[in-house]
């Protein structure tokens, strides 16, 4: 593009180039090759990620690698050292001032690069806006929204994955074309799954990711692979129990008085037998309720911070068939069913965002609870491994049970508050009448995350 530079500028075009190196590194790269046209630096790689560029060790090791720098060096541009991203890999693009796009090239190996008659045919006042994705037309979201009309009464074809491609006709792509560098957001349970899905989409969108983990090592993995995959370093770890309250105070120390734009309340287990925490509290209730409820109540004033904070439960479709249980909420005088126990503390979930909502009002905090449909996350597969056998075929891929999470947190959408959300739609809390608590048993469970955290809150 160089050598063509007067062709660029006669059809009143300009040359802008993006590198992820450090200044110094541009202005050498701008003397070597006699460049006289703006140059920037990108080094957290936030105009790589809007563009959808790619990173990849295998492709930038390409065995036309040598090919392409043996030409490069014949055009007069010998590289001497690495800076910024080395696996990162380019592109070009033509933009018109409206913000059309009539030309996009993403490389897929090192050193390649689209044709210069490809480039300057874009240039053309006639040339057409390429589309980047393909929206749901018309149609098709009236066909989406029929046949959910149809499939949502039945669980199984709403839960699994055809009910995700039904409900998926009715979404707005651009509801999610947002850029969130700046924002910082937390998520528990973020090492696989859901949690994980949740975490790299939010890195993909430009965000600050702190990823909450009971297992470091696998935390550490799954660190390591959302910056690779993603390009965006500002990915962070810390390792915390949310069944252990000291724990979830010791995490929540780290974030001093930084603003918080997202919390992610994910972390789960479901455990065959019942099991107590250091805390005297069973295990799944500790998981599910109480760590999630103290960590909101110390990241409060950080949330708050926030100018438009968000905090999202990801429930279970199992907690429609259970209402709240506050007589024996420990397994202490029944026979443990980890399956049930998991269900109640899900119900209990939707219950506590509902009050947390309440408890937020007049401030700039949201409050929202999800459930996922039926997901194959290395949850289902180690704790319903019998489920998971008879559903294999018709389970949703953890990427598609995480998309309504990752809606609600980066969606510049008006969601209210308090709302319970499956598929990008809100949904009712109950098929049943027997699962509706009473006013007094919501006080009741609010009262007791308060008495087993040791703590008392505002609102």
């Amino acid at each position: 593009m160089r050598d063509a530079l007067e062709e660029i500028h006669a059809r009143g075009a300009e040359l802008v180039i993006v590198g992820n190196g450090a200044p110094n590194f541009a202005a050498a790269f701008r003397e070597d090759l006699d460049l006289d046209t703006p140059l920037f630096v990108d080094p957290d790689l936030n105009a790589y990620r809007a563009a959808g560029l790619r990173r990849g060790r295998v492709e930038a090791l390409s065995p036309r690698m040598a090919g392409n720098a043996f030409r490069a060096m014949r055009s007069g541009y010998r590289q001497t050292a690495v800076e910024g991203d080395a696996w990162q890999l380019g592109g070009v693009f033509v933009l018109r001032p409206d913000g059309q796009t009539t030309f996009a090239y993403r490389s897929t190996e090192a050193g390649d690069h689209p044709p210069i008659e490809d480039i300057l045919a874009a240039l053309d006042e006639d040339a057409v806006a390429v589309t980047e994705f393909d929206a749901p037309s018309a149609a098709q979201r009236v066909l989406g929204h029929g046949l959910s009309k149809l499939v949502d009464p039945f669980i199984i074809s709403s839960f699994d994955r055809t009910g995700f491609r039904i409900h998926s006709l009715t979404f707005d792509p651009e509801d999610l074309d947002v850029d969130l560098a700046g924002k910082r957001c937390v998520v528990t349970g973020a090492n696989s799954g859901i949690g994980f899905e949740t975490a790299r989409a939010l890195a993909d969108l430009g965000a600050d990711v702190v990823l909450l983990c009971r297992n470091a090592e696998r935390g550490q993995k799954a660190l390591d692979r959302i910056v690779e995959e993603t390009g965006n370093r500002r990915v962070s770890l810390a390792a915390v129990d949310m069944s252990d309250l000291s724990s979830v105070r010791e995490a929540a120390t780290a974030f001093a008085d930084e603003p918080i734009d997202v919390l992610v309340h994910n972390a789960g287990v479901l455990p065959d037998t019942r099991a107590e925490t250091d805390d005297g509290l069973e295990e799944t209730w500790a998981t599910h309720v109480a760590g999630p409820f103290l960590l909101t109540h110390l990241l409060r004033a950080n949330l708050e911070a926030s100018k438009a904070a968000r905090v999202i439960w990801v429930s279970s479709g199992g907690m429609y068939t259970t209402g709240l249980n506050l007589a024996d909420p420990n397994w202490a005088d029944r026979p443990y069913d980890g399956v049930r126990a998991y269900a109640e503390t899900k119900r209990a979930q939707v219950i506590l965002s509902e009050l947390w909502a309440k408890a937020f009002a007049g401030t700039r905090v949201t409050v929202h609870a999800m459930h996922p449909g039926w997901a194959d996350t290395p949850a289902v597969q180690s704790s319903l491994p019998r489920f998971r056998r008879v559903t294999e075929r018709i389970l949703r891929t953890p990427a598609e049970g995480a998309d309504t999470v990752i809606w609600l947190a980066a969606a510049d959408v008006e969601l209210g508050s308090g709302r319970f959300w499956f598929d990008r739609t809100k949904r009712r809390t109950h098929f049943f009448p027997w699962t509706h608590a009473t006013p007094e048993d919501r006080a009741r469970l609010w009262t007791r995350c308060e008495t087993v955290t040791g703590i008392r809150t505002e609102g």
